[in-house]
């Protein structure tokens, strides 16, 4: 899987590059397919300790991704292409859908209803004209 969409014998990676293969490899190690010198050589393309942990938290991120999902598909390869691109782009996950609001979620925890007033109904959250600076 990561060998076919991912060239193996580079000699240099952008940093974005870099990102993206160490994602796709944490997708490909949690569905048993290893490849530990890759990703040591995309480690060793840092020079700081930062920069090696954003690539490790990619690899992490990679592998929860697979974890969050493995019940919906059949296969691996389904799995992988649901969230690996054919250019080694990350897919946004499949059961994603950040616009419904869940109906048991309690109304404490509901988007404020001050963030849903009309353009009008927003100068009321302005200050008065007698506290404002004349410029």
């Amino acid at each position: 899987m990561y060998d076919q969409v991912f060239d193996t014998d580079w000699q240099t990676l952008e940093a974005e590059d870099a990102l993206r293969r160490m994602y796709a490899l944490g997708i490909a190690s949690e569905l048993g397919h290893e490849f530990p010198d890759e990703r040591t050589r995309i480690r060793r393309l840092t020079s700081t300790a930062y920069q090696r942990s954003v690539l490790d938290l990619a690899y992490n991120e990679g592998r929860r991704q697979v974890q969050d999902v493995r019940g919906d598909f059949d296969t691996d390869a389904e799995m992988w292409d649901a969230l690996v691109d054919e250019d080694g782009t990350p897919k946004a996950p499949p059961n994603l859908d950040v616009d419904q609001t869940p109906a048991d979620v309690p109304k404490a925890v509901t988007r404020a209803s001050m963030l849903e007033l009309d353009v009008d109904e927003l100068e009321m959250l302005r200050l008065p004209s007698r506290l404002r600076r004349d410029e």
